[in-house]
């Protein structure tokens, strides 16, 4: 059977291959244009060979049949899975650091000091303020009829005081401070959402009849792997090529539609908490992982933690003294009085008895009311090494120690596995860009190889042209 055609096939066919040069030669120009954007995904252009629709003829040439996206869904959804994590322990290492620097003790001359665990010359850490405490106690009971040693410990006693009302003050102001945070991540989280929702709606009508979406898809991964990193979400993809977002079963984004996190602030044992709801029906939002987990996790159980620990100390050292001195004598006869104000046993608002404050012959030394007896002081001085804190298992010292080593402990651990899984995330990150990445190396080559089989479509037409003419002047 003969070769059928027609005078004009050869012409058709050299303008098919300049079209789809050109579309692949407009597609490598927009990747390296791209190579440094955050987010873009390389393009790759589908060429496929043209059916001539002549029986038994040669074919139509090639047709650019589509710009597919490169991505790898798997990748893409590991990669948010790691962020979700990545958000939560970043968020939790930060806050700890700054809860390690609360308790954080400068080195210097204090070390020498029995019982002292850490080195303070500022005097403003709590380990050194009891070592001095128990100190000045011991010097009393040494000269239980001095009033120098009586002075020192209306002193150590009222820095011991301080101190205590300045971390429980500094670990409330950072529980604020997360608290208004949680707030500002809800509204991020809200524009992230409303910007989703309009992206959705645009998608499906840039895809209609064959159309590409590329840009916006790209940009709604983008806010998606940010939304990610603040609260764990699923993603349902559509036909159409838009997305339902999800937080814990309940919708965030469905078509065009978004529905928002509510803030309500609610008492929590006395603390004003931001609580949060799901606007459209109102019911309370449970948040798994992400950055915004863990904010909620260091205020409503790390600090909290720290908090009844302090307060637990105060309550103790307050009834334990209290106790001792009560029935104690001061150098004037003076007794039955207490030397912690008993009302007061929180670390927060822990305090001397006035009658301390007023009259230092008011602090008793004496067990028998002799001048010369130190049993008071002795035994004041005696309860740092009685087991007085955690049902009897612990040093007023040694307590204190566990929950400095706990805060350092915790700190260390946050530090750690937030490190690990922005390795993780890295590591996930890189397999990602050898799939969506832009080499502008291979992109070179592509625009070369490009270019020559335009150049060579080109001539071709150029040829078939001159015959052509050729032909029509015979």
């Amino acid at each position: 059977m003969a070769v059928t055609s027609t005078t004009s096939s050869g012409i058709e066919i050299g303008r098919r291959a300049l079209q789809a040069q050109q579309t692949a030669l407009q597609v490598t120009s927009h990747n390296i244009a791209n190579a440094n954007t955050p987010g873009f995904s390389r393009r790759r252009v589908d060429i496929n060979n043209a059916d001539s629709g002549i029986p038994g003829g040669i074919g139509g040439g090639a047709d650019a049949a589509s710009v597919v996206r490169q991505r790898s869904r798997f990748l893409d959804s590991q990669f948010r899975v790691e962020q979700q994590v990545l958000g939560r322990w970043e968020a939790i290492e930060r806050s700890l650091t700054s809860i390690e620097s609360i308790f954080n003790e400068p080195a210097g001359a204090g070390s020498s000091e029995a019982g002292s665990v850490f080195n303070e010359p500022s005097g403003m850490g709590l380990s050194g303020s009891l070592s001095r405490f128990w100190n000045v106690w011991q010097d009393l009971a040494n000269v239980p009829e001095g009033g120098a040693a009586r002075a020192a410990v209306r002193q150590e006693s009222q820095l011991l005081v301080n101190t205590m009302h300045q971390i429980h003050k500094q670990l409330n102001d950072t529980r604020l401070g997360i608290d208004d945070q949680i707030g500002f991540e809800v509204g991020e989280i809200n524009e992230l959402i409303d910007q989703l929702a309009t992206i959705n709606g645009a998608i499906p009508n840039h895809k209609f009849d064959g159309g590409s979406a590329g840009d916006l898809e790209d940009q709604r991964d983008r806010l998606i792997e940010k939304l990610a990193q603040k609260v764990d979400i699923s993603i349902v993809e559509k036909d159409n090529g838009s997305v339902s977002i999800l937080l814990s079963g309940h919708n965030l984004v469905q078509g065009t539609t978004s529905i928002h996190l509510d803030v309500r602030t609610i008492s929590q044992n006395d603390f004003p908490a931001k609580t949060l709801f799901f606007s459209d029906d109102g019911s309370l939002a449970a948040i798994q992982d992400g950055r915004l987990k863990g904010l909620l996790e260091v205020r409503d159980s790390t600090i909290p933690n720290y908090l009844d620990r302090l307060d637990e100390m105060a309550e103790v050292l307050v009834a334990e003294i209290n106790s001792l001195h009560k029935i104690g004598y001061g150098p004037t006869g003076a007794t039955g009085i207490d030397f912690f104000d008993a009302n007061n046993i929180s670390a927060s608002n822990i305090s001397l008895d006035s009658r301390i404050v007023d009259d230092l012959n008011n602090i008793a030394a004496s067990k028998d009311g002799n001048s010369g007896d130190n049993a008071t002081a002795l035994g004041i001085a005696g309860l740092r090494n009685e087991r007085i804190l955690g049902a009897g298992t612990a040093t007023v010292e040694g307590y204190l120690n566990t929950l400095l080593g706990e805060v350092g402990s915790a700190s260390k651990e946050a530090q750690t596995m937030a490190e690990n899984h922005r390795l993780f995330s890295t590591q996930i990150e890189n397999r990602r860009q050898s799939v969506q990445g832009v080499s502008l190396n291979d992109e070179a080559a592509q625009l070369v190889m490009y270019q020559r089989a335009y150049q060579a479509a080109a001539k071709t037409v150029s040829i078939i042209d001159d015959l052509m003419e050729v032909t029509l002047g015979i």
